[in-house]
């Protein structure tokens, strides 16, 4: 029951208010150089992404302190749904847009069932009774590299669609 709410309950709600927070926390910090790591410094998809994997990451440090010590899958569940997340967010996004014009409302919504299923699959991960001892720095390996991916396009962006198209909602 402990991790239920902490993944379904709080996760869902305390990543989604991160992701929130974090898109606008670049303009807030004045553009701070370091901020921009971690948060959208434009309105590209690939920039929003940012929102998801590192709303998730933040809540996963959180989460470590109070019960990650517990689970046996704890840093390969979160890497895991943290790539999870960022996948569903751009697969949903260029789904939808394919049909209608971008609304900040279903961004918000597809951002929400994004993290809430990535939190789903987190716990089922987590309650799983498959353990393999190095699957956690598996974890801690693709956390890694998806955190130097994030930062290094953030200063060199290719010029591809998901880099320089932006999430209009006029």
């Amino acid at each position: 029951m402990k991790l239920s709410r902490w993944e379904l309950l709080f996760g869902v709600l305390l990543i989604s208010g991160l992701g929130i927070f974090l898109h606008y926390a670049y303009e807030l910090s004045d553009n701070n150089q370091f901020v921009a790591l971690i948060a959208p410094v434009n309105e590209s998809i690939w920039e929003h992404l940012k929102m998801a994997f590192y709303g998730m990451i933040i809540y996963a440090l959180i989460e470590y302190i109070f019960i990650g010590k517990e689970q046996k899958n704890f840093i390969f569940a979160k890497a895991f749904a943290s790539l999870l997340a960022c996948f569903l967010l751009a697969v949903l996004y260029y789904g939808y847009t394919n049909f209608l014009d971008p609304e900040l409302y279903l961004d918000i919504i597809i951002f929400v069932i994004a993290i809430l299923i990535a939190q789903l699959i987190s716990y089922a991960i987590m309650k799983s009774k498959f353990h393999f001892y190095g699957l956690n720095y598996i974890g801690l390996i693709a956390i890694f590299l998806c955190t130097f991916v994030f930062s290094s396009y953030t200063y060199e962006a290719p010029n591809d669609e998901i880099f320089t198209k932006t999430c209009n909602h006029d």
